[in-house]
């Protein structure tokens, strides 16, 4: 990935930092990544962070690491801890959205470098994933199961009130036969399946499952026979 250097100068992203130099690490950056600014956001090997969702350090200053990826690793330096960023003045990839700059952020923060931001990007609240906030441990077969509940979540695990996206429950695996899944829109993000039914004795698991989304899986339900 190509950065321009006419950007962020040497530390310029930089708010705040520890005393001496705690914040900063030298580091040995993997060649082949060509021009990288400063600013430009790092994976624990050194690497850039494309979306920087993975991020844990910043460059600190402008490094050349050539296109060659059998070279030599290049010396570099970053701020890897305890301090604060100026979060429009980092080395963001073309493209990157705003979701993914706050999961940065947050990314960051688990290394204890805040960013900082003049105007904050807003999250989408789109919809990212389905999580089951609610399934039965136990049954019996061909009884109606505790009501099964799953939400639709954004990529922060919020609850995305607006989803009405269709969602469906199904058997991952076990013996027997699912009744009463099948598609359901959901209702303010969260879907409900309150008459399913697993056909036979044994230990099973659900998934649901939704157009572009993640899916999810129960743990596992074990079904007692009928009359047991």
């Amino acid at each position: 990935m190509e950065i321009s250097l006419a950007g962020t100068r040497t530390g310029e992203f930089l708010l705040s930092e520890a005393g001496g130099e705690r914040s900063r690490e030298s580091i040995r950056l993997p060649a082949g990544q060509g021009m990288l600014s400063a600013g430009t956001l790092l994976k624990a090997d050194n690497t850039v962070a494309a979306s920087g969702t993975d991020a844990v350090k910043v460059l600190y200053g402008p490094i050349d690491t050539g296109t060659d990826s059998a070279a030599l690793a290049v010396k570099g330096a970053a701020i890897a801890r305890d301090a604060e960023v100026f979060g429009e003045k980092l080395g963001w990839a073309s493209g990157v959205t705003a979701d993914q700059k706050l999961l940065a952020a947050l990314s960051l923060a688990e290394s204890g470098i805040i960013t900082r931001w003049t105007q904050q990007p807003i999250a989408s609240n789109a919809a990212d994933h389905l999580v089951f906030v609610s399934a039965p441990l136990t049954g019996t077969a061909g009884v109606a199961l505790a009501p099964i509940v799953a939400h639709v979540k954004d990529v922060f695990g919020a609850l995305v009130t607006g989803s009405t996206v269709s969602a469906t429950l199904a058997k991952a695996t076990g013996t027997g036969n699912l009744a009463g899944g099948g598609a359901k829109a959901a209702v303010g993000g969260v879907i409900t399946w309150d008459a399913a039914t697993l056909s036979a004795a044994g230990d099973y698991t659900l998934k649901v499952t939704a157009a572009d989304l993640d899916e999810a899986t129960t743990d596992t339900i074990t079904i007692a026979a009928a009359g047991g």
